[in-house]
């Protein structure tokens, strides 16, 4: 049986301090590679079959044109989900038309998500279940014309605790709205523990060599990171 796994990056963000909070270790960061995983293990479960989980879509943001912001970490990130996860990653531009603050919250993201994951749902054998990892009441129409037209769904999301329930009660309310059980992350948070390992890497602009933990094809040291920053900061006061 095939299954897809559809993420909000954006909602995962949002939930993503409180998943670091449930481990008592510091330097805890998530494991992108655990979350497919932990779905396809989860589905066996639930339909005691055999579960291929061909395709992993993240769906993300980033923005431009904001005062003071270097987006060089969000481009390492998504790199590093396409690169050593193996994501898909459909990933639209944020545009703050260099203010602070931008009112109108821009809705790409989900659309995006949502026609991704419809088209899909129209090619034969693509996928049988669909997993939404969300907590957006947005994605109940995608989710009910999933399943009209004979998809399963499952929801992955995080259960919360102390005022902290991210997940729209519509959906975990609603009968006959997901075929499964939810995936709670809150469930499965030491398989998603990520080790961290340094090794000596060459500076692409200097040539200089560092110990670091980055794993991007590109790298940059502390020192011409600084450099960058001061540049980017100077080029923003004289409005470059």
């Amino acid at each position: 049986m095939k299954a897809m796994l559809f993420i909000d990056g954006s909602w995962l963000y949002h939930v993503r301090p409180y998943l670091l909070s449930l481990c008592d270790d510091p330097d805890f960061e998530l494991d992108y590679r655990a979350l497919p995983k932990i779905v396809q293990e989860q589905l066996g479960e639930f339909t005691d079959m055999k579960i291929d989980l061909v395709r992993t879509y993240y769906f993300g943001t980033i923005a431009i044109n904001k005062p003071g912001h270097d987006n060089i970490r969000e481009r390492q990130f998504y790199e590093m989900l396409a690169k050593r996860c193996n994501y898909n990653t459909e990933i639209y531009e944020y545009d703050f038309k260099n203010k602070e603050v931008v009112a109108r919250r821009e809705n790409c993201l989900e659309v995006g998500l949502a026609t991704t994951a419809l088209s899909l749902a129209f090619q034969n054998s693509s996928f049988d279940i669909a997993c939404i990892l969300a907590g957006d009441i947005d994605y109940q129409p995608l989710i009910k014309q999933l399943r009209a037209i004979g998809k399963r769904v499952v929801l992955i999301d995080v259960k919360g605790n102390n005022g902290f329930y991210p997940v729209h009660p519509r959906l975990m309310e609603e009968i006959n709205l997901f075929d499964f059980p939810s995936i709670h992350l809150d469930n499965h948070i030491s398989k998603m523990h990520y080790q961290r390992t340094e090794a000596m890497r060459q500076c692409d602009s200097c040539g200089r060599e560092e110990s670091t933990t980055f794993t991007s094809d590109w790298f940059y040291c502390k020192n011409c990171r600084e450099e960058y920053k001061l540049l980017r900061s100077k080029q923003i006061v004289e409005g470059v």
